[in-house]
């Protein structure tokens, strides 16, 4: 299996989000929110965006809910500035910083955040200061708890929105073919999303076991008698446990039975 990044639907989406703030005038709010359920592939977007254009990245630590200036102190260091451990003093020297290179910064894993009102008006501080743009990643509640009365002015910054949704049949055809080298029919690959629910951690699992059943085979297709047989290695016979809110055993039961 390939080591590289798919095109696919989600990954045009947040590429669009950073274009589009980007290029709007510093006049204008430039915060970003690319937000979705875990497994979809936005840290491997963010990544690939970040090693392609002119942008600083940073990931959100748990430790930053309890202290403001640990979240400082780790964006300038993205910026490879050090802090000097006094809040306001590294705001100033983060405003300043950000403003001089004036590209994008991505916050991920952004809901420790959001959560914590200092963590997000910080944020906003530094977005209206600097005029740069500054884009959250986060879990599917993200917008849900901007939305709340008390945080209406940051959302009101947010003029960029993305959410990365399941994986397509076309996404699902394209990985194979990108990664793999292999072919899947409309038909398989239908069976294969239901398989993985849509979910790109899912997918490469599935992929791997694919890939070595069609070596064994001498195919370069992932036909529906090999796609029954990989997609054991996602459910198991056993179905190893996963986070709760992620498993649809039923969605799987029900294609592998529609499958035959």
């Amino acid at each position: 299996m390939k080591e590289g990044v798919v095109p696919t639907e989600n990954l045009r989406g947040f590429a669009g989000v950073a274009e589009a703030l980007t290029a709007k005038s510093e006049r204008l709010d430039r915060m970003g929110l690319i937000f979705g359920k875990w497994g979809l592939g936005k840290t491997t977007a963010v990544e690939w965006f970040y090693a392609n254009h002119p942008c600083f990245y940073v990931r959100s630590m748990a430790a930053w809910q309890r202290s403001a200036n640990m979240m400082i102190e780790d964006i300038l260091a993205a910026y490879h500035v050090e802090a000097r451990g006094r809040l306001k003093q590294d705001v100033r020297e983060l405003v300043r910083t950000v403003k001089k290179h004036g590209v994008p910064l991505f916050i991920d894993e952004a809901d420790r955040v959001v959560r914590r009102s200092l963590l997000i008006e910080t944020v906003r501080d530094v977005h209206d200061l600097s005029r740069v743009p500054i884009v959250l990643i986060a879990q599917e509640d993200a917008l849900n708890i901007l939305g709340r009365h008390d945080l209406a002015h940051v959302l009101s910054r947010i003029t960029a929105r993305f959410e990365f949704k399941e994986l397509s049949v076309r996404d699902i055809q394209r990985a194979a073919r990108d990664l793999c080298e292999l072919i899947a029919s409309e038909k398989v690959g239908s069976f294969i999303r239901a398989v993985c629910l849509g979910d790109f951690r899912l997918l490469n699992v599935f992929l791997l076991r694919a890939e070595e059943i069609c070596a064994f085979n001498r195919t370069s297709e992932i036909t529906m008698t090999i796609a029954k047989e990989a997609a054991l290695a996602v459910i198991g016979p056993a179905e190893r446990p996963r986070k709760p809110e992620a498993v649809r055993p039923e969605s799987q039961k029900a294609a592998l039975a529609a499958a035959g």
